[in-house]
């Protein structure tokens, strides 16, 4: 068993999608294809998300998603109208009944509710180019098995009843086979599941990585291959650096590291449930398959490797000093901890003195603000926009030099295989 998974900024023109079946046709069965929304679609549905929320326009950020949806049916099929028909206008006619609806109160579920169709509409439209050119496969809404707690948009797994399902489902294909018992693709969604109300979860945004591990785990896969437009894992994003170098391989733990620092090839959830059962996983180029890619594993000795770097943009520093001018020990950090689970905040990094503690956070305003508003009647909160977090793993001066020249550091944290600064 191998599970594939291809992210959204991968297929985002035709030729992709033609690229991504000449992958599956020649790849081993069998095999599960987790798949992402299409090129910038969660964002456009976190526009209409908003918009449905807030009782204002949703019509036009649908008319670009329908759009960009045709578009790409017009380029891919001979008929696009007949194949609009197939998937694609049923899923865009349950779209515009829920838009109908009152979202509710809560933001986070309405999100939810909305979000989950830019992975439905990338399924609908692979579906039909699949059956056009006679790959056969097995079709799964991911929100049938991937089951779920009730925290919206950053969902946690019930690993149990998770499990049970997916394995229902693989021996459901396995029975369904034509030609052999190990002979079948299944195709399903990433990102998204159900909670026990039957209410759409996401688990996350870039959260398809680990719905891929997910499925790994569930199934005993033999192996995990993400499929990205790079070479495998860089020591850079290449959108940001000129000079990148390959890492040929790492064990889980380094990735792990690397993916909770804000690497971005990598889901911060997406190594534990690998690791747990010693499942591999590659890291692959798109456009040349036949390549090496990256292989993350049980690796005992790790290669020599020079600095990696990660970077970070759209943060805040946000300070807390308690207003009775308090020490800041462990009854009050649980305190401040307490309101960032409540708001569902991460901390990227954090420091502390002797009267104040300060986060550096991804400025999601509208929790960030319900949290400062929290925190008002005890706390004197100040923060910093507009700043940038560097992540250094395995620094040498020369790179540290590098990432700081001519920045303003307001925060600065070096340990023996990291550095991090916080820079304006």
């Amino acid at each position: 068993m191998i599970i594939h998974k291809f992210g959204g900024g991968i297929l985002k023109t035709p030729e992709a999608v033609q690229q991504m079946l000449s992958i599956l046709q020649t790849c081993p069965l069998p095999s599960v294809v987790v798949v992402s929304a299409l090129n910038k679609m969660t964002n456009a549905f976190e526009g209409v998300a908003r918009a449905w929320f807030n009782h204002t326009d949703t019509e036009t950020g649908m008319q670009l998603i329908r759009g960009y949806h045709f578009d790409m049916a017009c380029r891919l099929f001979s008929d696009p109208d007949d194949a609009w028909l197939l998937y694609m206008k049923p899923m865009f006619a349950e779209i515009h009944e829920k838009l109908l609806g009152e979202p509710g109160k809560n933001f986070d579920k309405a999100y939810d509710q909305i979000v989950c169709y830019g992975e439905l509409l990338s399924t609908a439209l692979l579906r039909t180019y699949f059956e056009e050119n006679g790959l056969d496969y097995r079709y799964l809404d991911a929100r049938k098995v991937v089951k779920t707690d009730d925290i919206f948009r950053d969902a946690g797994i019930k690993w149990d009843e998770t499990r049970d399902s997916i394995r229902r489902e693989r021996d459901l294909a396995e029975e369904d086979s034509l030609d052999a018992k190990d002979d079948y693709l299944i195709l399903t969604q990433g990102f998204i599941g159900t909670n026990s109300t039957g209410h759409t979860v996401t688990l996350g945004r870039e959260g398809s990585d680990y719905t891929a591990a997910i499925f790994a785990y569930c199934l005993d896969a033999r192996e995990a291959w993400i499929w990205k437009d790079v070479p495998g894992i860089l020591n850079a994003d290449p959108s940001e650096f000129a000079d990148t170098v390959k890492i040929d391989e790492m064990n889980y733990q380094e990735a792990i590291e690397l993916a909770y620092f804000g690497a971005k090839v990598i889901h911060p959830k997406t190594i534990k449930p690998l690791q747990n059962k010693q499942i591999p996983l590659w890291v692959r180029d798109f456009w040349h398959p036949e390549a090496s890619g990256t292989r993350i594993y049980e690796l005992k000795t790790i290669p020599p490797t020079g600095p990696v770097f990660i970077t970070k943009k759209n943060q805040l520093l946000i300070t807390f000093q308690p207003r009775d001018f308090s020490f800041i020990v462990e009854d009050m950090i649980a305190e401040i901890f307490a309101q960032l689970a409540k708001y569902r905040i991460k901390v990227n990094l954090m420091q502390h003195g002797a009267i104040s503690f300060s986060i550096c956070v991804t400025a999601d305003m509208d929790r960030v603000n319900n949290l400062i508003q929290a925190m008002l009647p005890r706390f004197r909160v100040l923060y910093n926009s507009e700043l940038e977090l560097v992540t250094i793993r395995r620094h040498t001066q020369q790179s540290i030099d590098r990432m700081t020249a001519g920045r303003r550091i307001i925060i600065q944290q070096i340990s023996r295989k990291t550095a991090r600064f916080v820079l304006a």
